[in-house]
This record gives C-alpha cells, sequence and structure tokens, in this order.
C-alpha cells in the first residue's frame, strides 16, 4: 500500500517516524512529508508547494494520507479532491501527540478505519471510529464487498441497506456462489424482503424489488485471435460472449489464450483497459485440458491445439471452474468464458 504521512512540527515528525517505521515492517511503502519552515531534515521531503497541490498529487498517487496535526488541517486539504468512496483514498488524522487516531475518509473502502487502528496500535493511540455500522456493530455491506472482493454496483443503494439495517429492518440476500459462515443480523435469506443484496455474474438477475448487485470477478474470458487484431474486435468479442450468456461485463477477472499470442497487442491493450491480467498456455498444456470442448483441425495445424478460446478459458478458471459460454466466433476473433470456483465468506 502506498502511504504518505505529513506534519507540521518536530513533535508531529517525531510520531511520524514512528508510524512510519511500523508501518514498513507490516507491508506499507510509506513516506514521511513535512510542511514547515523550521524543518531542515534530509531524510524527509519538505513540501514547499501548496498543501492544496501536495493534496492533490497524493490524492491521485497514493493509497492512504495520514495527517499529524488537527484534524481541520486535513479537512480542509482534502475537501476539494474528494470524488466518491470507492475511488478516494484513505485519509487518517492523528493529533501531534499521539492520543487519537481519527479515519475521516474512506473508513471501508479505502480501510482508513482499519489503518487508524493500525496507528493507534502502532503509536499508543486511542482510535475514534465513527461509522455508524461500526459503532452499533450491524453489518456493513460495502466492508463485507471489499473483504470478498465483489464490486458493488450502486453505492447509493449499499448506503440504503445500511440505513434500513441500522433501523432494524430486514434486508434479503442471495447468492449463486456458496457461503460460509453465518449470516449477520439482518440479513435474510430468500426473496420476501423489498430491499436485498444479490451476488451473482448473471446481468439482468434482480430477485428484489430493490437489489443491490454485488459482483464478483469470476468470469474468465478465452480468446484466440489472428495475428493484428485490434484492441476494439477483441472488446467486441469479449460484450458479445457476455451478452450471449447473459453475463455482467463487470464480473470479468482474468483473460486467457495460447502462449503464441502473449504479445498479441491488441488482447495486451484490452487487458490494460480492463486492469485484468492475462494468463497464457502452450499448445500442450491446452491440449491437456479434460472436458468437452469444440474441436478445430485447422486451429490444431495452425498452433498445435484444436481449441484456444474454451481450453485457455478453462484451464484459467482453475480447480473446480467451468466453463459456461462456448465458443463464439467473429471478425477474427473466438471467444469463451469460463466461471472460477468462486466462494463467499461471512466472518463470525
Amino acid at each position: 500500500m502506498k502511504t504518505v504521512i505529513i506534519c507540521f512540527s518536530q513533535r508531529g515528525l517525531n510520531l511520524a517516524e514512528k508510524l512510519k517505521t511500523g508501518l514498513n515492517k507490516s507491508g506499507h511503502r510509506a513516506e514521511i512529508s513535512v510542511k514547515s519552515g523550521y524543518i531542515k531534515n534530509r531524510d524527509v521531503h519538505c513540501v514547499t508547494e501548496s498543501l492544496n497541490d501536495w493534496t492533490a498529487r497524493q490524492f491521485r498517487e497514493k493509497d492512504a494520507l495520514y495527517f499529524i496535526g488537527a484534524c481541520g488541517i486535513a479537512v480542509r486539504a482534502i475537501a476539494p479532491f474528494i470524488k466518491s468512496k470507492d475511488t478516494d483514498p484513505a485519509v487518517i488524522a492523528i493529533d501531534e501527540t499521539g492520543n487519537f487516531s481519527v479515519p475521516l475518509l474512506s473508513g471501508h473502502l479505502g480501510g482508513a478505519n482499519d489503518l487508524a487502528e493500525q496507528a493507534a496500535f502502532l503509536t499508543g493511540a486511542v482510535p475514534v471510529i465513527t461509522t455508524a455500522t461500526d459503532i452499533h456493530q450491524v453489518f456493513a455491506v460495502d466492508l463485507f464487498a471489499k473483504k470478498n472482493r465483489l464490486h458493488i454496483m450502486d453505492l447509493g443503494l449499499a448506503k440504503e441497506i445500511s440505513a434500513s439495517l441500522l433501523s432494524g429492518m430486514p434486508v434479503g440476500f442471495h447468492s449463486d456462489f456458496p457461503v460460509s459462515g453465518n449470516l449477520p443480523e439482518g440479513l435474510v435469506r430468500g426473496e420476501d424482503t423489498k430491499l436485498g443484496i444479490c451476488i451473482s455474474v448473471r446481468k439482468n438477475f434482480l430477485p428484489f424489488a430493490k437489489t443491490l448487485r454485488l459482483i464478483p470477478k469470476a468470469l474468465v474470458f478465452g480468446v484466440g485471435c489472428k495475428k493484428g487484431t485490434p484492441e476494439k474486435a477483441i472488446k467486441q468479442a469479449f460484450l458479445q460472449v457476455c451478452e450471449t450468456g447473459q453475463l455482467e461485463p463487470l464480473a470479468l477477472g482474468l483473460a486467457a489464450s495460447i502462449d503464441l499470442k502473449k504479445e498479441e497487442r491488441g488482447l495486451l491493450g484490452f487487458c490494460r483497459e480492463k486492469a485484468i491480467l492475462f494468463q497464457t498456455f502452450t499448445a500442450k498444456e491446452l491440449m491437456q485440458a479434460e472436458g468437452a470442448f469444440t474441436s478445430s483441425a485447422f486451429v490444431s495445424r495452425v498452433t498445435g491445439a484444436d481449441n484456444v478460446c474454451e481450453r485457455s478459458a478453462f484451464l484459467a478458471a482453475g480447480d473446480g471452474g467451468k466453463l459456461i459460454v462456448g465458443r463464439q466466433a467473429g471478425n477474427g476473433v473466438t471467444a469463451a468464458l469460463a466461471l472460477k470456483d468462486w466462494r463467499i465468506r461471512f466472518e463470525s
């Protein structure tokens, strides 16, 4: 996690150094910035630009920002750059004497609550958590989604679900995937409630009158293509195979093909745009996949494997995965979709 700590005095710097040491031991890439004309330290970055400009840059580059100083300084600094709880970095304020550690922004999705508690442990401060679902010990759908790697389709509806649970109203729950752990208080299985949560990769599956869709990155896009196929054609093939299966494109988690395509520009561009990994297999590995796959003598002569898209999708889906949309062809691209063996977990 890319983390920055900014302080405004020598006392704040002393605390920042202690915090940085502890954070880096736990896997952070933390750095310190000092905004003060009275501190000269070669080991830290001395901020010469305005605090506004500094904050704008950190919002773009960092996952977490710690302000060691008054909450008001932090609030005024970050206010112009706040956009959305699913994109904003975590922001935590700690007073200079290390008494209190306060998450100010992105408590759940950005992890600020956990980071504030971690900072409290490292510095001896008291964590001050104000998120309603936390203080009332109510199920937090945004935190649940983050821990289970689920995309929240409607943040406004997520807020409505939290409000319903806080007021004691039941919220429905449906999952197409196996669930371990006990259902939290307030969630009920079945479709008898008007408001509910649905975990699925199905595109138009809305089991409740008001359905919050949580999308796992469980789809694997298997693809074969002619040399030089443009990225646009790859994208069109992906959308078409999703449409064929009535599947949610945002559920894409991985692309796969034969190793002959590992440098294919259109494929690499597609994966960059989707921010997904691209996995390739040798022809021998593809042919070792067990199952019923569409066979092509032509593809076998050219690549050494009788099918690329279905076999690569199936292999990349891993143990327990399954092919759910078979070979689709068009514009020099063959496409298929597989589904990973995804599991949902509620913490006790």
